[in-house]
C-alpha cells in the first residue's frame, strides 16, 4: 500500500514512518508534507521520495490530488480538520493521529465530513493495539470475573516525562495545544469506554496545576537552568542533568525535541536559548499537572481515571472489579492477574490456566482462583534477522499493531471490500466528548450530563 504523511515528526516519522522502512513489503511513503526544512529532507531522503512530492504545507500535498491509497495526519494538535477534512473529500484512507479534534465544534465539522464522504478512517488509539489491553478485553468478554462493576484506570506520567512536555514542551499551554486530559490521556479515555462497552451518562473531574508554579521554585531560581541555579543538585528537574547527563549517549526523543543536533554542546547551547532549559517553575505552562476523572455509565458501572505527574513511574495500570473476581495489570511488565472469587469447577475459561497458585504469600486454605497471564509485548517475528528497533518500542508494541491494521483496511478497500477501522471515528468522539465533558466539570465544579 502507499502512504502520504502529513508531518513528518515523531508520530509521522519516527512511529508511523518507520514501519514502513521496517515493513517495505507492507506499505511504503511516497508524498510527505512537513514545515520544517531538515525534517522534511531527511523523511524523504529515508523513504526515497522525489522532489516533486515534498511539500512545505498540507495545503500543497492535498491541492496535488490523491497520491496514494492512505493518508496519516500527524499534524500538531490544532491542525486536524483542514487534512482530515480534505483528505476525505479526495477519497484517501486517512490515518489520524490523537487527539482526534481539539475542541468540539471542529469534531462536529469533521465527524459530519466523514460520514457525507463514507471514508475510511482510523484514529490512532494505539492501546487497543497491545497485548496487554485485547488480553483485558477477551478476559472481560468471556465473563471471567462475572459483571464488570468497576473499573481503576492510573496513567503514571514520569515527572521527567512531564516536565518535558507539559512544563516546557509543546503542549504546555491548552489554547496552544489542547487540555492535558486530551493531549495525554484520551488514549485511557478509549481504553475505558471500549473495556466497558457502554454509554456513558455523566462526568465528574477535578483537578489543577498545583505544582510548576513560580511560587514552587526553590529560593534564587533564574529563569533558566543554565544561569546558575543554587537548586541545581537537589532539584529533580534540573534540565542539563537530564539532556546532558542522564541521556547523553540517547539519540531519540526526548533529546530530539530539544535540538536535532548531534553533541554535548549543541545540547547545552539549545538548552540556553530554548524552551527545554527553563526553571520548570518559571515557564508559561497552564495545564493541569495531576487531575482524577470519575465516569458514571449506564447499568451503574463506575470508571475513574487518574493521571499526574508526581511519580517515577511512566506506565499505565488498572484494576477491574466484577461480581465475581477482579483483575489487576501494570501495561509495562505485562503482567495480568486474575482472581476469581470461586474457581469454576469443570470449565476452562478461553486459553488462560491457572498457574502459581501461591503467588501472593498467603497460607492457609483457600477456595478462590488465581492466575497470572503475561500479555507484554513481543518482537514482530517479521523483524528476525533485521536491524531496528522491536515491535514493541512504541506503546507497548500498538504502534506497529494499529499500522498492521490500516495497511490490511487499506488493502481490503482497494481489492473492494467495505471496511472500517476498529478505531473508527464513533468511538474516537465517544471519548474526545467525555473529555470536553471532564474539562467543563473541572472548570465549573459540577457533573456533567452527557447528552443521549
Amino acid at each position: 500500500m502507499t502512504l502520504s504523511v502529513i508531518g513528518a515528526g515523531h508520530r509521522g516519522g519516527d512511529a508511523y514512518g518507520d514501519y514502513c522502512l521496517r515493513h517495505p513489503e507492507h506499505a511504503r511513503v511516497v508524498a510527505v508534507a512537513e514545515p520544517d526544512d531538515r525534517r522534511r529532507a531527511e523523511f524523504a531522503d529515508l523513504h526515497g521520495i522525489p522532489a516533486e512530492r515534498q511539500y512545505a504545507t498540507w495545503e500543497e500535498l492535498l491541492a496535488a490530488g490523491r497520491l496514494s491509497d492512505g493518508l496519516v495526519v500527524s499534524s500538531p494538535d490544532l491542525v486536524r480538520q483542514g487534512p482530515v477534512v480534505g483528505g476525505a473529500r479526495l477519497g484517501y484512507g486517512l490515518l489520524v493521529e490523537k487527539p482526534f479534534a481539539p475542541d468540539e465544534a471542529q469534531l462536529d465539522a469533521m465527524v459530519a465530513e466523514i460520514a457525507r464522504t463514507d471514508a475510511l478512517v482510523g484514529v490512532a488509539h494505539v492501546l487497543r493495539y497491545t497485548s496487554f489491553y485485547a488480553t483485558l478485553k477477551e478476559l472481560v468478554e468471556q465473563g471471567t470475573i462475572g459483571r464488570l462493576v468497576h473499573l481503576d484506570q492510573t496513567e503514571d506520567i514520569g515527572y521527567w516525562h512531564f516536565a518535558h512536555s507539559y512544563v516546557r514542551g509543546s503542549w504546555r499551554k491548552a489554547a496552544d495545544a489542547t487540555p492535558m486530559l486530551l493531549a495525554k490521556s484520551c488514549h485511557d479515555l478509549d481504553i475505558i469506554t471500549w473495556l466497558v462497552g457502554l454509554d456513558c451518562t455523566h462526568v465528574e473531574s477535578t483537578g489543577s496545576l498545583t505544582h510548576f508554579r513560580p511560587e514552587q521554585a526553590p529560593d534564587g531560581a533564574p529563569e533558566r537552568c543554565t544561569d546558575g541555579c543554587p537548586a541545581a543538585s537537589t532539584c529533580p528537574f534540573y534540565a542539563p542533568r537530564l539532556y546532558l547527563d542522564r541521556l547523553a549517549d540517547h539519540h531519540q526523543l526526548p533529546v530530539t525535541a530539544v535540538t536535532r543536533e548531534p553533541g554535548r554542546a549543541a545540547r547545552l547551547e539549545a538548552l540556553r536559548s530554548g524552551p527545554y532549559g527553563r526553571c520548570v517553575y518559571r515557564s508559561d505552562n497552564d495545564v493541569v499537572d495531576h487531575q482524577t476523572v470519575t465516569l458514571t455509565f449506564a447499568g451503574g458501572v463506575l470508571a475513574t481515571l487518574r493521571t499526574a505527574a508526581f511519580t517515577a513511574s511512566n506506565t499505565r495500570t488498572i484494576r477491574l472489579l466484577g461480581s465475581h473476581g477482579e483483575i489487576s495489570g501494570r501495561l509495562d511488565t505485562g503482567e495480568i492477574e486474575v482472581r476469581r472469587f470461586l474457581p469454576a469447577p469443570g470449565q476452562e475459561i478461553g486459553t488462560w490456566h491457572p498457574w502459581d497458585r501461591d503467588a501472593l504469600g498467603r497460607s492457609g486454605p483457600r477456595d478462590d482462583e488465581t492466575w497470572t497471564v503475561n500479555a507484554g509485548p513481543v518482537d514482530d517475528p517479521d523483524l528476525e534477522g533485521r536491524p531496528g528497533r522491536r515491535a514493541s518500542d512504541g506503546h507497548a508494541g500498538g504502534d506497529d499493531g494499529l499500522m498492521r491494521e490500516f495497511v490490511e483496511r487499506l488493502r481490503l478497500r482497494r481489492e473492494g471490500a467495505a471496511v472500517s477501522m476498529p478505531t473508527h471515528v464513533r468511538d474516537a468522539e465517544r471519548s474526545h466528548r467525555i473529555a470536553f465533558a471532564a474539562e467543563r466539570s473541572r472548570r465549573e465544579g459540577r457533573t456533567v450530563e452527557m447528552s443521549a
